[in-house]
């Protein structure tokens, strides 16, 4: 499984722990996010600032792990920040002059004040839908909502994020009697967390990537200390030259099947229309296509780790944890307003799926399945 994610990131960024995918995502990724809300939602663009990927500009990400808990990377950069879906943003040393990520009260290198930082940083929402095809097939319907708060620490360009998120799982089958174990879902499950992220710019070449989910994650018919779920990833990221940067570290998913998932890789940006995030497990390859007015709009291939874990009502009325896991490949379109609205539409195929029981029920595999999503953040 592993090997086969590898080959395969995403997973735009976008959430869940910005995700904004996903493990347990709306933008880019939905790294929200990604699966990311269980999607991939980024925070919105600050006013004035219009390119993601842009090598001159990045932003952090905000929502790591989306609705799913699979996270979600911001992009490093090379100098200014550059804001938007790139994985691993890095924010420079010392923000420029107007960068909403400044330390507000911190001096810039030209001596002036930063304006104050922005404490509703965005409103992440984003639904994905995956279909239900015959009997073995297993419908799902993710709808996610987060909003991301914004925390100066110190004199770090870097503010903490605090994002609040609920998701609602809407669960399609599979129908009784087609698997083994006749593996029964209630129709409903939630995810109600508070998600921390930090980061922290130690040197102008590197910098840490932190965070932590706290949430309850159950059908709400079936709460017990299971449902209490503790998600965090830790990374570091070096900047090698203004063209690549590299990330390693691990993510904390607290699955009954994965608990740790090493992750990393590099980012290759070739131009300012060009961006090639080779991240396990979540890669992803975008292009600029065009831009019209004042929007850009972004043309990419994703693939995502997706899933999660809840405490439920069985038919039975007996209690259990059931996880959800699979493989998710993307093509979509991301587009950035010169205000920093963006929005983003995705179709997928999701393979390799299984639905896996802590009591003991033999674990089903619903058939292959074809996935919508779409997202904005602002």
């Amino acid at each position: 499984m592993l090997a086969l994610l590898a080959a395969t990131e995403v997973t735009a960024q976008r959430t869940q722990f910005a995700s904004p995918v996903s493990p347990d995502s709306p933008f880019y990724t939905t790294q929200s996010p990604a699966a990311a809300l269980d999607g991939t939602i980024q925070p919105a663009l600050p006013s004035g600032q219009f390119d993601p990927y842009d090598p001159s500009r990045t932003a952090p990400a905000v929502s790591p792990y989306g609705g799913q808990g699979v996270p979600v990377y911001p992009a490093p950069t090379y100098g200014t920040p550059t804001y938007g879906n790139a994985p691993y943003a890095a924010p420079t040393y010392a923000a420029p002059a107007g960068s909403p990520y400044a330390t507000s009260g911190q001096p810039l290198p030209d001596g002036t004040l930063p304006p104050p930082q922005r404490l509703l940083h965005s409103l992440n929402f984003e639904v994905t839908q995956l279909l239900r095809f015959g009997n073995q097939g297993f419908g799902i319907i993710d709808a996610a909502t987060q909003a991301v708060f914004a925390f100066p620490v110190l004199a770090n360009p870097t503010p903490v994020y605090l994002t609040p998120g609920f998701t609602y799982h809407s669960w399609n089958g599979p129908a009784s009697g087609n698997f083994a174990g006749s593996p029964d879902l209630p129709p409903n499950a939630y995810d109600a967390y508070l998600d921390a992220s930090w980061r922290p710019q130690v040197t102008s070449w590197f910098s840490a990537d932190l965070a932590v989910r706290v949430g309850v994650y159950s059908d709400f018919t079936a709460v017990n200390s299971n449902s209490l779920r503790i998600l965090g990833r830790g990374l570091g990221i070096v900047t090698i030259s203004p063209q690549w940067q590299a990330a390693a570290g691990i993510w904390y998913l607290d699955r009954l099947t994965v608990k740790l998932l090493p992750a990393g890789g590099v980012i290759w940006t070739p131009n300012q229309d060009t961006r090639f995030a080779f991240l396990f497990p979540n890669p992803k390859l975008s292009q600029r296509l065009t831009t019209i007015g004042n929007t850009d709009l972004w043309g990419y291939l994703a693939a995502e780790y997706g899933g999660g874990k809840w405490t439920v009502q069985r038919a039975s009325g007996a209690s259990d944890v059931v996880e959800l896991n699979d493989i998710r490949v993307m093509a979509g379109l991301e587009w950035v307003t010169l205000s920093g609205i963006r929005g983003l539409s995705e179709i997928g195929y999701v393979f390799d799926r299984h639905i896996i029981y802590a009591s003991g029920t033999p674990t089903a595999h619903p058939s292959d399945t074809v996935m919508f999503r779409t997202g904005i953040a602002f």
